[in-house]
């Protein structure tokens, strides 16, 4: 029997939240660049986790539907973004959004595409889109070119266990999502700082490290962790630094 994937991040919505880097926006600029992107589009965020990418566009005044199975993330979607009367939160998976047939002019996902099932999710997303709808997808993919990021990752590969079996997300993968539509890809830098604990949050928001809950495991990394902070830290902060790539494209029904 395949994993259920939804549930690899019960527990970690707080470290998610918390610790995972915001999106750039710059992002809502190429958007308004390449389809005419304005606070009159309807947003739906499939797999929209605890609302980090939804909060972009909610901040820009958008009306967004978070898409979410996972329970806690999507909880927390609710407690954290309740201030802004233009969120519906609403339990669904790509596959299945229960949202109403051409609706939505915008289809976004943040770092969440590899835990769907490629066809089936853009069956759905066409469905849901209107006509002229688009789906943007955008991921935050550690730069590990710096000092602090490799050695960062090096603790990551010593502690991770049980990743999940997930596609790559590569051309190929995204010409059969896309179903081989022209797409078009944009980079830009991002980073964050974190203190000690942010850093900690950080590497256990991961659905494949240890969580506080494996004592052992976790102890061990925590004290890699703080070694990693009083190396590279100044002024109580580490740098984070990111690579952040956005997918914009149409799926033809």
């Amino acid at each position: 029997m395949a994993e259920d994937f939804t549930r690899r991040f019960t527990g970690r919505a707080l470290f998610y939240s918390t610790s995972r880097p915001s999106y750039p926006m710059r992002i809502l600029d190429i958007l308004r660049t390449e389809i005419g992107f304005d606070r009159t589009f309807v947003v739906a965020d499939v797999g929209s986790g605890t609302g980090l990418l939804s909060e972009l566009f909610l901040t820009n005044g958008n009306h967004v539907i978070g898409v979410e199975p996972n329970d806690d993330m999507r909880i927390f979607a609710e407690k954290r973004l309740g201030k802004f009367p233009k969120f519906l939160s609403v339990k669904g998976r790509a596959e299945r959004t229960s949202l109403e047939t051409a609706k939505i002019d915008l289809v976004t996902v943040g770092q969440a595409l590899h835990w769907f099932d490629c066809e089936a999710a853009s069956k759905e997303f066409a469905r849901i889109l209107k006509p002229m709808g688009h789906v943007c997808i955008v991921y935050n993919d550690r730069n590990n070119e710096d000092s602090f990021m490799k050695e960062y990752d090096q603790i990551v590969s010593k502690y991770a266990r049980d990743r999940a079996n997930v596609p790559t997300i590569d051309r190929a993968y995204l010409s059969k999502f896309f179903k081989n539509r022209k797409y078009s890809k944009f980079s830009m830098s991002n980073e964050q700082l974190l203190d000690l604990e942010g850093l900690l949050g950080r590497m256990t928001s991961a659905s494949y490290m240890p969580s506080p809950s494996d004592e052992e495991q976790f102890t061990d990394m925590k004290e890699m962790v703080a070694r990693l902070f009083r190396t590279h830290e100044r002024m109580g902060k580490v740098r984070m630094l990111y690579d952040t790539t956005v997918f914009l494209g149409k799926i033809p029904i």
